[in-house]
């Protein structure tokens, strides 16, 4: 793919050089092109980019005026002769002359525009494969900022403020010093947008300190040591993508560029930006399978960041898939983790050799790396191999720069590989928390390792999902088929039930849109309904699909195509909580349900539930609890019986559960009493009626009483209490 679009960056480069000057002369490129025609200019390019690959003294001494006049590039640009320079058109000529070239400025061009414009190349599948989500500058401070620049803007800040000012250039060259021995690696780098704007960031620190060393007085100028420090050979980068690595080193080109103008202005320098320095600190190859120390010995870095690949399991390629394997052993439960765990596995590899790493690191994630099982697999591994939370970003939208812009759920995580006594900072939207300690659930407090696996308590009713059909949507009817099979085939109309997945629960349950087939006690009258000939057809179709899965369970059930692939159905009333819930809820719409309604795998239910249990689970103390601990499907909570199972309960007095079982009762009548609206838009966080609302409130002050709380505790304040009575749980 390199050597495809090589051609393309280069011709963006010397765009870019033309509208700056750094060539020789403005326009410079430009008049090249004018003067050929179209035809010609394919042959004007192979010897253009010769030229500018070869030194001034090394060039043909007859070489003609019109190829002199071009300085040398170096730096790799221009070396690689194999790129094919395909025929021009017509057309093609005037999209680069008039289109490219006179409509449009490049010398103030964002160096990260290239990340959307490579991301823009390729299609959703290729993305998805890769897991890869360019960035916009804005997400990119969201982790640069907390990682490190705020601290180094804090440092300037203060030496900018020195009143004498022999002091304060004395200080800023200090720090100039060390903003230009700071070195970055980004292993999985993209288009190196991470390592553009760090450069960016950083050189404009350079020239702040240079416009403090030259002062007012101009023949400071003079002093050799009054110039550029910070070399984008400090900046190291991985990317599998090797378009993407020609992306990267000419973005940190048109970076360096850009920031040398700056500083020219300011030391008045006559050193010439051309020829290029060598751009060798991004390297093309699979970061999970190459040696970091082989690019830059962890004792030279001083900080790891980036957004490596989001792919979760279902998505893997075989080559993610043996990458996992190979970091974290074959059959470990981390292998069915987001892929984007492996970079942070293999930094810690990175510096094990290394015991007294400063190396701070921070790498965006889905937010599924700090919830469910990957907090008690994945991160209680790394914090006992001394890894520590300094910063995180709580969920948010990731977004970039790119058309069609990919949403995605992320959390921000900094992290050192030993603890260091200081203030952590914890951002949730808009808000910052500084406190002593984050733990791996992205919540100011001790760490915790809930289990994602537990045993049912004795004290808890039963808990699962629904039962999954797995037919291929063959068992189940609209309204009006259930209405028109009942009337045609009356043995078949005791056997069909309302049914309910999450959708249905939330949207239609006062008008029932979905029923089922339900053969689960169809006794003696199954050979009858087996021969029907418009049962026949539907039970061999459900057989086939389920043959055809790799589910051995699934190649089971086809055994039995009239009834659901597993019957997880209740004889009694049950509670219904949907598996999936917007984030947006202040409470998780729940309720009782009749068993002849069968309940589909989109939903959890309960078993034997009580207006007690109910209560619990309707309170704001239960979805604190479950929005940390649960899983998302992108920002929606997803239930599960893991999240129920360890939610810690306290001991009740009879007292208290007869208060708690009418403050229930009240619930369910204000619901009541709004016949026309579907759960779903009862619980609309601003349109929820004010009876519910007021309901719910009652039944949350008596929550938090019994768990000597205040009614005005605070999700913190009730995460402290729940997190401590789970230890003590976990420690009887």
């Amino acid at each position: 793919m390199t050597k495809e679009y090589r051609k393309v960056l280069r011709l963006v480069f010397l765009l870019y050089a033309d509208d700056t000057g750094i060539l020789g002369s403005n326009d410079i490129f430009q008049h090249f092109l004018e003067r050929r025609e179209a035809q010609d200019i394919r042959q004007g390019l192979i010897e253009l980019f010769r030229v500018l690959n070869t030194p001034e003294d090394d060039r043909d001494e007859f070489l003609s005026e019109e190829f002199k006049q071009f300085k040398y590039v170096n730096g790799g640009m221009f070396s690689d002769e194999s790129v094919v320079i395909p025929q021009f058109t017509d057309e093609l000529q005037r999209l680069i002359v008039e289109d490219a070239g006179r409509g449009f400025n490049w010398s103030s061009i964002s160096p990260t525009i290239f990340g959307a414009v490579f991301e823009s190349t390729l299609n959703p599948e290729t993305r998805r494969e890769g897991g890869m989500h360019y960035t916009s500058v804005e997400n990119i401070h969201k982790v640069i900022d907390p990682l490190f620049l705020n601290d180094l803007n804090k440092e300037f800040e203060k030496i900018r403020d020195i009143s004498v000012v022999s002091d304060r250039v004395e200080k800023a060259r200090q720090f100039q010093e060390k903003l230009s021995k700071l070195k970055f690696l980004d292993p999985a780098c993209g288009s190196g947008n991470f390592l553009t704007e760090t450069y960016l960031s950083l050189r404009n620190l350079e020239n702040q300190c240079l416009k403090i060393i030259v002062g007012s007085n101009s023949t400071l100028n003079l002093d050799a040591d009054i110039k550029v420090k910070i070399k984008i050979q400090n900046f190291y980068g991985i990317e599998i993508n090797d378009f993407a690595v020609s992306v990267a080193r000419t973005a940190m080109w048109i970076a360096e560029s850009q920031m040398w103008a700056e500083s020219q202005n300011i030391i008045y320098s006559r050193d010439d930006f051309l020829p290029l320095d060598s751009n060798d600190s991004i390297f093309e190859g699979n970061a999970l399978r190459m040696d970091w120390s082989e690019i830059v010995e962890p004792y030279d870095v001083n900080y790891i960041m980036g957004n490596p690949p989001f792919v979760g399991q279902s998505y893997r390629s075989n080559e993610q898939k043996q990458d996992m394997i190979d970091i974290f052993g074959k059959g470990s439960r981390e292998t069915k983790q987001d892929y984007v765990i492996c970079w942070y596995k293999k930094s810690l590899d990175y510096v094990s050799d290394y015991k007294n790493s400063s190396v701070k690191c921070a790498f965006v994630s889905t937010n599924s790396i700090c919830q469910c099982e990957c907090v008690p697999t994945f991160w209680k591994d790394m914090i006992n191999a001394g890894v520590e939370i300094q910063f995180a970003r709580r969920t948010f939208i990731w977004t970039n720069e790119a058309k069609n812009k990919a949403v995605v759920h992320c959390v921000i995580v900094g992290y050192s590989f030993h603890k260091i006594n200081n203030i952590k900072e914890l951002y949730d939207g808009g808000k910052l928390t500084k406190c002593d300690h984050i733990n791996p659930y992205l919540v100011p407090e001790e760490d915790i390792w809930i289990s994602s696996r537990p045993k049912r308590p004795k004290d808890k009713s039963k808990m699962t999902t629904g039962s999954p059909a797995t037919d291929d949507g063959q068992l189940f009817l609209s309204p009006e088929e259930a209405k028109t099979m009942s009337k045609e085939y009356p043995i078949l109309s005791k056997y069909i039930r309302p049914f309910i997945g999450a959708h249905e629960f939330l949207h239609d349950l006062n008008e029932r849109t979905r029923y089922c087939l339900w053969f689960a006690d169809v006794g003696d009258e199954l050979p009858k309904i087996i021969k029907a000939d418009h049962m026949k057809d539907r039970f061999q179709h459900i057989k086939e699909k389920r043959l055809s899965s790799s589910a051995s369970r699934i190649k089971k059930a086809a055994e039995t195509p009239w009834l659901f692939a597993q019957n997880r159905q209740p004889d009694t009333e049950y509670l219904v909580i949907p598996r999936h819930s917007s984030e947006n809820r202040e409470y998780i719409p729940i309720g009782f349900m009749d068993p002849k309604t069968i309940a589909g795998d989109a939903t959890t239910i309960v078993y034997d539930a009580t207006l007690e249990d109910f209560a619990i689970l309707e309170s704001s103390l239960h979805v604190a609890w479950m929005k940390t601990v649960a899983g998302r499907l992108k920002s929606d909570y997803r239930y599960s019986s893991s999240v129920y199972y360890n939610f810690p309960i306290p001991k009740l007095t009879n007292e208290l559960k007869e208060k708690l079982e009418k403050s229930a009762e009240g619930i369910l009548n204000a619901r009541a009493n709004h016949p026309s609206l579907s759960l779903a838009d009862m619980y609309k966080e601003l349109l929820m009626p004010s009876d519910l609302r007021d309901a719910h409130r009652k039944n949350d002050k008596l929550i938090l009483q019994a768990y000597g709380l205040n009614k005005d505790a605070t999700d913190q304040d009730i995460l402290k209490v729940l997190f401590k009575m789970y230890n003590n749980k976990d420690n009887d």
